[in-house]
């Protein structure tokens, strides 16, 4: 997306608005991302700061997600919003020896008369996606053994309470048990001697 800012140009503190519709198909490659279901809303306004121009706004779009504890599709709204400084021309600095360098991270610059939007755009959205897409706060997932959707049915599972990750804990336990039922542990019994 790109936004024209000529008629900034010139007139520190004016500002434009800008809001447009386009496709985030982009996002159809995310794994949590079934498939984009609505156009990428996106709402800007640049402002000239003098030094430069400062890109916000909001972006939204819907998509069908896939919950990370259920497995089931659901849709959702994907939103974030975004802040960015443009320059005209690179930020110079200078090393220890008086010479001009560019920075590694340098703010992007104006293409002539426009500003490119587009990887701020893409970087936003993708960056908006949690790390675990959840239908609700509440889902209660899957059952570990069967895989029942518990949120649709109950199994006849036995309920674990205990985190599988500690399970050979308490097979090691059961084992200790077993012997003590046998008699094949002793206990010992310190007493002091006066």
């Amino acid at each position: 997306m790109r936004i024209n800012i000529g008629s900034l140009v010139g007139q520190q503190g004016s500002s434009l608005t800008v809001e447009r519709e386009l496709p985030g198909d982009f996002l159809n490659d995310v794994p949590e991302v079934r498939k984009v279901v609505s156009p990428l809303e996106v709402q800007v306004e640049v402002s000239n700061t003098g030094e430069g121009f400062r890109v916000t706004g909001n972006l939204r779009l819907k998509a069908v997600l896939i919950c990370t504890r259920c497995l089931r599709e659901f849709t959702g709204e994907l939103s974030t919003e975004i802040e960015e400084e443009y320059r005209r021309t690179p930020v110079t600095d200078f090393d220890h020896n008086g010479e001009d360098f560019f920075p590694e991270d340098d703010i992007p610059l104006v293409d002539g008369d426009e500003i490119d939007l587009t990887d701020l755009i893409r970087d936003s959205m993708l960056v908006s996606i949690p790390m675990k897409v959840v239908c609700d706060e509440s889902c209660p997932g899957l059952c570990p053994t069967c895989g029942a959707v518990l949120a649709e049915e109950s199994c006849d599972c036995d309920a674990q309470d205990i985190d599988i990750r500690l399970a050979p804990l308490k097979a090691l336990l059961k084992t200790q048990e077993r012997r003590k039922d046998n008699g094949s542990t002793k206990e010992k019994t310190f007493k002091s001697e006066n």
